[in-house]
């Protein structure tokens, strides 16, 4: 079965667990998936407000198709929900569980009689459908296990086409990057009462983020920035957002590893960035924290420079908080990155932010 009827079958079921039914293993299982991202958890809140919008239902069932296709572990483990009721009947014989009763056991077109050959065939049959499921789910068998650098979260290099019912991103030009940028609506006004005025270019050149990525300079079709904080100048808890596009995904791709390795050799010594665990954004992101990981421990000032460097579709997003001294200092990037993601989720699906 493929990719979009598998997500058809989730979307059905996810559907009817919103409204109302009970949640089943496939239900709990697109939900977990889905929430791992913010394009994700973008269709997830959609389904709640409008389980019936078939519209919604289109979004729900391309961004499952996407994750269907890009993950063969998920899908494996998904079809085989999707194909496995918790009882079947077959004439008078029921299988519930690890009980048979009678003398036969029905197991889709097979019936196994209930006899000491027929177990052994039963235990065949199930170990090679655990052989079938392990194959596709690793895509085939892994004679070696090859181990990299890679940055945190980053798949291979992604394909330049969407899959026919996915909506066509925003187009990456100057316009969507001031689109997708906060606004001073989109941020609190006590914490950060000063907004900046907003900078939009057609290259990302003299951009401190390309400093040493020479594919961001090259390929950027449009770069955009925005602060926040106390004060213009004022260096206490500061938010800065940096957004850049790209002709394709794969341009973007390839310049998020340039720019992910420029600041991994910062982390080896050649400047003050610490690359962090934070929680994972778009279709790959990485952390990264300037002056340590633990203010606590740290004898420089209390405070934490902290930035989340993520890609989603052909856009770039970076969130930064910056000189924070309050107990939020370590967290608040969480609510930041989640909010510049969001917004690159619905341009890359082709949705004002």
């Amino acid at each position: 079965m493929d990719a979009p009827d598998l997500a058809a079958m989730a979307a059905q079921a996810l559907s009817a667990a919103a409204s109302g039914a009970a949640n089943t293993a496939v239900s709990d299982l697109v939900r977990g998936r889905l929430s791992r991202s913010a394009r994700g958890q973008a269709a997830l809140d959609e389904l709640a407000n409008a389980p019936s919008d078939p519209e919604t239902s289109s979004n729900l069932q391309a961004t499952l198709a996407d994750e269907i296709s890009s993950d063969a572990e998920f899908a494996g483990r998904l079809a085989v929900l999707l194909h496995a009721p918790s009882q079947q009947h077959t004439g008078s014989v029921v299988m519930t569980g690890s009980k048979v009763t009678r003398s036969q056991v029905a197991l889709g077109p097979l019936t196994i009689n209930n006899t000491r050959a027929g177990q052994l065939s039963l235990a065949a049959g199930v170990l090679l459908v655990v052989l079938i499921v392990a194959l596709a789910a690793y895509g085939g068998v892994r004679l070696f296990d090859n181990t990299d650098d890679s940055p945190l979260n980053a798949p291979s290099e992604p394909g330049t086409t969407r899959s026919a019912s996915r909506a066509a991103a925003l187009p990456p030009t100057t316009d969507t990057v001031s689109q997708i940028l906060p606004g001073r609506s989109s941020m609190d006004a006590q914490e950060y009462p000063w907004a900046g005025t907003p900078e939009v270019r057609t290259s990302a050149a003299g951009s401190g983020l390309c400093r040493a990525a020479p594919e961001c300079e090259r390929n950027a079709t449009a770069a955009g920035a925005v602060e926040f904080g106390r004060g213009e100048n004022e260096g206490e808890n500061r938010a800065e957002f940096l957004v850049l596009a790209f002709p394709d995904a794969a341009a973007a791709h390839r310049t998020y590893i340039d720019i992910v390795q420029d600041y991994e050799e910062a982390d080896r010594g050649f400047g003050n960035f610490r690359k962090v665990a934070l929680e994972r954004r778009g279709e790959e992101s990485q952390g990264f924290d300037e002056y340590g990981t633990d203010a606590k421990s740290n004898p420089a000032p209390l405070n934490v420079n902290r930035m989340l460097i993520f890609r989603q579709g052909a856009f770039i997003g970076v969130a930064h908080q910056m000189d924070d001294p309050t107990e939020q200092r370590g967290t608040r990037i969480l609510s930041l990155s989640a909010m510049l993601a969001n917004r690159i989720a619905k341009t890359d699906a082709g949705k004002t932010p």
